[in-house]
């Protein structure tokens, strides 16, 4: 019961504040604009454009999944900027309670939100996208699309709350966040040498490979199934270090 508490009360945070609604906005518009921009493409040029399902997604998958991290980041650190979670802390003492609490509202949000328009995202890119350009938008890897991503933006934004519980500050967690997902772990894996050997073992490359099926497959070792599941370990375990930290410091 305890837990319930806390999950609406959080419930409440979310649905009593704009930037949550700007988040969801903003990643609906990513999402269905650029698959139809790349419909739009697809539609005015001659033959196969190269495009594949997993290409529509991507401002869903790469963009979207972002901009809801770091919605999960700001449900935390928002609250140490202003204070209220002392107040939150008074009220649910089992802190670890709070960070759990805020994983599943903001994870179902997440989930539901990239479900609802990875399979809008798709059907209007089946709409725009004509048949010479050889994208079936109903086999394994589109199917894959719809059901994987809300599973890849819940641990996200599982990270997310944890990143910022650790951090506590809304522009160190975000640029963490930003660089970590963006910028690090691409630069590590096409570095010469080391690239190969630590590229495999990257937890936001293993994640995204799971959705994108990445051309480089033949560097890891192991199928797509389990990069999904090395992610989430990953997810756990920040969530869990976040926990653990939380229960120590001060408030």
């Amino acid at each position: 019961m305890a837990l319930v508490a806390a999950t609406h009360a959080e419930y409440i945070k979310l649905t009593s504040t704009r930037s949550p609604y700007w988040c969801v906005g903003v990643v609906a518009v990513l999402s269905v604009g650029i698959a139809a921009l790349l419909g739009a493409v697809a539609a005015n040029a001659a033959g196969d454009t190269g495009l594949r399902v997993p290409d529509y997604l991507l401002g869903l998958n790469q963009f979207g999944v972002v901009v809801l991290m770091i919605m999960a980041v700001l449900a935390v650190t928002s609250e140490y900027r202003f204070g209220t979670i002392r107040t939150t802390f008074v009220a649910t003492p089992q802190r670890g309670r709070v960070l759990v609490a805020k994983a599943v509202v903001f994870g179902a949000l997440a989930a539901v939100l990239t479900a609802l328009l990875a399979a809008l995202s798709l059907g209007v890119a089946a709409v725009l996208t004509p048949a010479s350009s050889n994208v079936s938008f109903s086999d394994s890897v589109a199917l894959r699309q719809i059901w994987g991503t809300p599973i890849w933006a819940l641990l996200c934004v599982i990270v997310g709350v944890g990143v910022g519980a650790l951090i506590r500050h809304t522009a160190g967690a975000v640029v963490i966040i930003l660089v970590w997902m963006l910028v690090a772990e691409s630069i590590l894996a096409v570095l010469p040498k080391v690239g190969p050997a630590v590229g495999p073992f990257l937890p936001f490359r293993n994640g995204s490979r799971f959705l994108n099926a990445a051309p480089d497959a033949d560097a890891y070792h192991w199928n797509a199934y389990v990069s999904l599941g090395y992610f989430a370990v990953f997810a756990a375990l920040v969530f869990g270090a976040a926990i653990a930290v939380v229960r120590r410091r001060d408030a």
